[in-house]
């Protein structure tokens, strides 16, 4: 990746740096805006993806100590350190938490039956390192999901007024400008704002319901949805 391209995508998450940067340098008000915005979306985003909440908190508290570099064995590198920005901060933590899931999975699967090798004792490292495991390559989001995520997005935006949505694919993904789209339709702006607004919310609104009705016990939120969608969700 050639510089040039490294800064543009680190330019995109500026923000993320910069909360990073202050955090890990010890600025109260960071690390407690970190806290608040990151430890309760991962414990949702972990609920949804079937942990248990109980186990979804320790995970995640595990995470974020590692953050500040807590590590189980003593002090270590805070794990914030090795953000770079190339994609959002809610991204980075959603994947790094759910990757410590699965291999805290693979390696309850193999505890006990590890095979040995006969430079054991001259390789650094964790044993079950050395271990492929069935689920360290899966998606952050597996298929039902996915397809669940999928269909209730397609209601919200099936549920829109034909007008509104051109409206909405004009703006977002043409770039048209709210003043031409006015336009187009020979009305005042104001009213083609309070369109697109109103759509934002009824898309939110409708896609939530439909995840609800279609599981009552998937605990996201429309902040989560977005991230996860941000995080790889083909829609």
């Amino acid at each position: 990746m050639s510089s040039s391209t490294t800064e543009v995508k680190a330019l995109k998450h500026a923000d993320d740096l910069a909360l990073v940067d202050r955090a890990i340098s010890g600025d109260g008000e960071a690390v407690k805006g970190f806290l608040e915005e990151y430890q309760p979306m991962l414990e949702r985003v972990m609920m949804s993806r079937g942990i248990e909440k109980v186990h979804a908190q320790d995970l995640v508290a595990d995470v974020i100590a590692e953050c500040f570099g807590a590590g189980k064995k003593g002090q270590t590198r805070p794990l914030l350190e090795k953000f770079e920005g190339r994609s959002s901060l809610s991204t980075w933590m959603i994947r790094i938490t759910w990757n410590r899931w699965l291999d805290l999975k693979r390696r309850d699967k193999f505890r006990g039956e590890l095979p040995a090798y006969e430079d054991d004792d001259e390789r650094a490292g964790d044993r079950f390192d050395r271990v492929a495991g069935e689920v360290a390559e899966e998606e952050l989001l597996d298929q039902d999901l996915s397809e669940l995520m999928g269909k209730a997005i397609k209601e919200a935006f099936d549920s829109l007024e034909p007008e509104v949505l051109l409206m909405l694919k004009l703006s977002y993904l043409h770039g048209i400008s709210q003043t031409a789209i006015a336009r187009m339709w020979q009305c005042d702006q104001t009213r083609v704002s309070r369109a697109l607004t109103s759509a934002r919310e009824q898309i939110a609104s409708v896609t939530m319901r439909a995840i609800q009705e279609s599981d009552s016990g998937l605990s996201l939120e429309w902040e989560d949805f977005q991230r996860l969608c941000a995080a790889g969700l083909d829609l």
